[in-house]
This record gives structure tokens, sequence and C-alpha cells, in this order.
């Protein structure tokens, strides 16, 4: 999810002949005896740098409103809107995710194996988390867990947005781990049931497309439907309805409806909806055209700059906790979808060894922070008085650039060592483990693949 790794997503390398004798994804059938042939891996050497600025942007979300520039400045429209960043973080998920389910579905290769999927996920997810939430509580106490142990293990295991006297405690920004790891649990049963029984390739597009419609509509509605849902206490022994119609301006409520996996479907089926699209153009005949032209990269993040505008004015508040109302909410997540789909666009399509953009989100810098952006996006928001303290600074009377810059250096810092130190050393188990030791030509699974 929220994390990088120096290996790149690609395509797997073979395609592998159907055992009845069919080609199931295709009307052309290969003989079942045929040679296994190779095709051209697909590499997408810009996601580090994708996932470098997602991160970074929350970073500066946060040290922005603690210093109080988001509060006293103008700007504080568009610099409370960075939250942006986990929208393309989840983009960036159902697009490196359901790729290769996207391209078994329309080609005669095996779909990913689940278990593998699920593993592979554990051990990207899992130990620095784990790391991070062990340390800050236990070790330096920065942030509390609750009472006893049922309420320590609900954020060990990602259960704190279903609470709400937990989903404040822990490492609050996690909120986005938990609905990351309720989408590794569904994406393989949505893939299973869409890839069912495939068809050609251009009934098969259709069904695959119509899914994620269905999956967008579903979860506009369920926004919709939370937000009118009546939240119910007892008062002298009598039910009474604490908001309603509009319970998503009443907080905790809110705090959980908003950041559950329905709520969010639709930012994964943007990336999902990349990822068909960029299979389907990619076993066919090619992209089209206009896709390498040399200005689509300037005209997608043009596009992404007027969304970000367009975003900061849209009226919400610019405290990180903020209320809207239902159709303002729907409005604010439709352009962060809008925002980070055109953002991520020049790294899925088009000849990836042009264009400025590109060349940027391949850069060291970036694509070395990217490596390291999930133990950023973990360990950032907690080190933010630990930099106040040493600084001598007080929150809100203290300049956004030092603050940004101190709290930067210190996370990448923490960050490379439980990348290098637990995370790479961890991921690197697939290599002694016989999950991944069958031979290439039996599987359309890359590890890459499955890397974020």
């Amino acid at each position: 999810m929220i994390g990088g790794s120096r290996e790149q997503p690609m395509d797997a390398v073979v395609t592998e002949t159907s055992t009845t004798g069919g080609n199931a994804g295709t009307s052309d059938p290969a003989p079942a005896d045929s040679a296994v042939p190779l095709i051209r891996p697909r590499h997408f050497a810009g996601f580090d740098g994708l996932r470098a600025i997602a991160a970074v942007s929350i970073l500066l979300l946060h040290t922005a409103f603690v210093s109080g520039f988001t509060t006293r400045s103008s700007l504080g429209i568009y610099t409370s809107r960075l939250e942006i960043g986990v929208s393309v973080f989840f983009l960036i998920s159902g697009f490196l995710l359901y790729r290769p389910f996207a391209v078994s579905h329309l080609t005669s290769r095996r779909s990913p194996n689940v278990r593998r999927f699920w593993v592979r996920r554990l051990l990207r997810i899992v130990p620095a988390y784990w790391l991070a939430l062990t340390l800050l509580a236990f070790v330096f106490h920065i942030i509390s867990l609750g009472q006893g142990p049922g309420e320590v293990a609900i954020h060990y295991f990602f259960l704190q947005i279903y609470f709400p006297k937990a989903v404040f405690l822990g490492i609050p920004q996690a909120w986005s781990v938990c609905t990351e790891m309720s989408f590794y649990l569904f994406l393989p049963l949505y893939a299973a049931i869409v890839g069912y029984r495939r068809r050609r390739q251009g009934v098969q597009m259709g069904i695959e497309l119509a899914g994620l419609t269905v999956l967008v509509a579903l979860s506009l509605w369920f926004r919709w439907w939370s937000t009118h849902i009546p939240v119910i206490t007892v008062v002298h022994g009598h039910f009474v309805a604490i908001c309603y119609p509009h319970c998503s301006t009443q907080a905790p409520f809110s705090a959980l409806m908003v950041g559950w996996l329905p709520a969010r479907l639709d930012l994964f089926a943007l990336g999902m909806l990349l990822a068909v699209l960029s299979a389907w153009w990619t076993e066919r005949d090619g992209e089209p055209a206009w896709l390498s032209n040399r200005l689509m990269p300037w005209l997608c993040w043009a596009g992404a700059a007027v969304t970000f505008y367009a975003v900061g004015h849209l009226g919400v508040a610019v405290t990180p906790l903020f209320l809207t109302t239902p159709i303002q909410g729907i409005k604010l997540q439709t352009l962060y979808g809008i925002f980070a789909f055109l953002l991520i666009a020049p790294a899925v399509f088009g000849p990836q060894d042009r264009s400025l953009i590109r060349r940027l989100l391949q850069s060291w810098p970036l694509a070395s922070l990217g490596v390291i952006s999930y133990g950023i996006y973990l360990w950032h928001l907690n080190l933010i008085n630990q930099v106040l303290s040493w600084t001598g600074d007080r929150s809100g009377h203290v300049s956004w650039f030092v603050l940004a810059t101190g709290v930067f250096v210190v996370t990448v810092a923490i960050s490379t060592l439980s990348y290098f130190g637990v995370e790479r050393p961890i991921l690197n188990i697939k290599n002694h483990l016989g999950w991944w030791s069958r031979s290439t030509t039996r599987s359309t699974e890359s590890p890459d693949v499955l890397e974020k």
C-alpha cells in the first residue's frame, strides 16, 4: 500500500496455455502442447516517485497545521487539502494490485495465486506497522493504545476504524492502512467473481468496466446512506436518535463510516480502471497514439493542478478533523479521485523514457523516498512533537519550513532504518520459502506485480 520497493511492478514475462487445450481469453485458442511464448514485460518505473509525492504531501499537511501556517495563511485552504495524498495511495493500490488479475482475465494466463497474494501483503504491511506501533507506544511512550489487552489488540489487528474510542488512538493516520487491509481481503474475491467465466476479450472488457462502475456507484451510495442512519442511544429507558438525518456531521460517527472500505471503493476502482485499460491496450495492438503524445503528461498534471485548486475552494474547514455535508463530502472525494487519476496516468501510459515529468518521477531522489514511503507515512506525525521539543518551539508558533524540514530529516532517517532493517529483509523471506519456488513458466505472477 503505502510503502515502496526498489523492485518495480511488471507484467508476468510468460503466457500460459490452458491445460484443457483452449485459450479462454481470446477467440483464437492455442494448442495445449504449444510452446509457452515470452511477452514483452511492462515496467512502471515512475510509481516509487508517485509514492514519494503522496507520502511527503501528508507530512506537509500535518506540519503545516501544527506550525500554524494552515490557520493563519490564506494558503491554508490548499495546505489543508494535502490529505489528497491518501487518495493517491489508494489509486496506486488499485492499479498495481488489480493489474495482474486484469491481465489474467483478458488473456489465457492463470489468475494470481490468492494465498501468495495475501501472504505477500502481510509481509509488506504488518512488520513495519507493528514495529512503529510497538516502539511509539511501549518504548518511547508517544502514543496510547487504550486500556487492557483487548483495546491494544484492536490496533495490532487493524480494527481501530470500527471502534469510536480507538480511532483517534494509536497511529492516527493508520486509519488508511486499515482500509487498505480491507481492500486486500476484498480484491481477490471481487476478481474471482468478475473473472469466473472468461469470455472473449471484448465481452470480458465490458464485464470489467461494468464491475468497476458498480463499485463506484456502491461507494457513492454508501457515503450517502451512512449520512442518513440514525445513531441510537438510550435516554431514561427510551431509545433516542441522537443524529438524524445528517449523521455525517456528527462526530465520532463520521470518523468511522468515511474510513471504511465501502466509502473509499470508488478511489480504488479508479486505480483498477487504470489497470484494466493498461492490460487491455498492452495485450492488444498497443495504446492509442494520443497517449504517446509528448504533451500528454503535461496536460494530465495541468488537469491535476486545476483539480487541486478546485478542491481548495469547496469551502471545507482547514482543520485536520472536519465535518462536511453529504454533497460536499461526495464532491471532495470525487475531485480527490480525479486528481490522483490524472497524477498517475503519465506513469501508466505512454513511453516511460520520455517527458520531463516521467524523468522526475524516476529520478533518484523521488524514487529513493518512494522506497521508504511507508515508513514516512507511519512515523512522521508522532515525531512532530519530538522535533518541537528539540527546537524549543511551540505548536502554532513555529516556521512551517523549519518544522517540516526537521520532521522530514528525522522521519527519513528512521524510515530508512525501518526499511533496510526490517521491511526488506522480511520481504526477502520469499526467496527462502516454497510459496515462490515454482517455475515462472507455471505462474502468471511476478513477485514484483504484488509489490507496492
